[in-house]
Order: C-alpha cells, then sequence, then structure tokens
C-alpha cells in the first residue's frame, strides 16, 4: 500500500512539475510578448457545438419495459441477489481483516468509521432490495405506482445552451492587464516548480 501511495505522489509531483514549467513559459511571454500568447490563443480557440451531440439526453427512455412485461424473473433476480448480498455482508464479510489488509495503523480508526458506514449503507440496499424484489414478484402494480411517483423529467436543455455560449470575458481580462497576470503566473509557476521538485528529490 505504502508503494503505490508513493508512486501517487511521485506522478503528481511530475504533472505539477510540467504544468509550472508550462505556466512559467506562458507567463514570460505574456510578460515579455503578450501578441504571442494572444496568437497562441487564437490557435488554440475552438468553438465546440454541443447541441446535437447531447440532444439525444433530451429523450425519454423506457428502461421499466422488460422489467413489467417479466416481473417474476426479474424480481427472483433482485430478491436473490439482494439476500446473497446481505449474507456475505452479515456472515462472510470481516471488517477487522479487510482493514488490517489495505490501511495502516495510524489512520485506523477514521477507514474503520467510513468502512463500517459503508457496510451499513450496503445492508439498508440490501434489505430494499429484498423488498422492492418481492413486491416486484408478488404486487407488481404497487411498484408501478412507486415508480410513477418518482419519475420526474430533467429537462437538459438550459444546460445545453449554456454550452453553446461563447464567453470572451477571461481574454480580454487578460491581456488588458499582461504584466499582472504573468508576473502572478510566473510566483505561481515558481512556488509549484520548487515544491514538486523538492518533492521529488527530497528525499
Amino acid at each position: 500500500m505504502e508503494v503505490i501511495w508513493d508512486i501517487c505522489l511521485e506522478t503528481a509531483s511530475i504533472f505539477v512539475l510540467i504544468l509550472g514549467a508550462v505556466g512559467l513559459v506562458l507567463s514570460l511571454l505574456l510578460v515579455v510578448s503578450p501578441k504571442t500568447v494572444k496568437s497562441l490563443g487564437d490557435v488554440f480557440n475552438k468553438f465546440v457545438g454541443v447541441e446535437k451531440k447531447l440532444s439525444y439526453l433530451n429523450r425519454s427512455i423506457q428502461t421499466d419495459r422488460f422489467t413489467y412485461q417479466h416481473n417474476v424473473l426479474a424480481g427472483s433476480a433482485l430478491t436473490g441477489g439482494s439476500l446473497f448480498f446481505l449474507i456475505f455482508l452479515f456472515f462472510r464479510f470481516d471488517t477487522q481483516k479487510a482493514l488490517d489488509l489495505f490501511v495502516y495503523r495510524d489512520s485506523l480508526f477514521l477507514y474503520e468509521i467510513l468502512l463500517k458506514s459503508a457496510v451499513l449503507i450496503g445492508k439498508m440496499a440490501g434489505f430494499a432490495g429484498v423488498v422492492f424484489g418481492l413486491c416486484l414478484v408478488a404486487m407488481p402494480e404497487i411498484m408501478v405506482r412507486i415508480e410513477n411517483k418518482m419519475d420526474a423529467w430533467i429537462a437538459t436543455q438550459d444546460m445545453v445552451e449554456k454550452l453553446d455560449e461563447l464567453h470572451l470575458g477571461i481574454d480580454h481580462l487578460l491581456f488588458r492587464y499582461p504584466l499582472l497576470f504573468g508576473f502572478t503566473g510566473l510566483m505561481t509557476s515558481c512556488i509549484l516548480i520548487i515544491l514538486s521538485a523538492a518533492s521529488l528529490f527530497g528525499k
């Protein structure tokens, strides 16, 4: 576990180092030659229309037709799966062994709370699955009524229209005060480079 954690930290440090180097170069260009940065921005600026790509989100998709046409099969599968899950959580899953396998003693208490909370939520979900599965087998009309009450139409058109808007405020503000943002970027990039270098080579 410690080896995996070290690999993740080193990967993050390398990523931050690269990010800091890129930020340093762009900040220097913004201070010395803002027109170059503007030219680069014009090259990389792209307008991506998302309305056609996301239009399928506004479609009504029927996912319950098979369930209610084969309610005994679906209910039996849900009940069986939930019972298997509950038996595993109650009789086969050992919280202490799971903690000893993945967690060190210094952070055991926090992870024990999180794991026990997850197990409790899993048990509640298992009981709910058994109840819903039995209702689906014996009384599917009750499940239809519950589903009709919980069904909600979520319109995504407003979100699509917002994504399709063109925002130029950031570029205008950036090139209006190039020295301010350039020196701010320089300081931030230098701090990132120093921290990531210290993390990589300070061991």
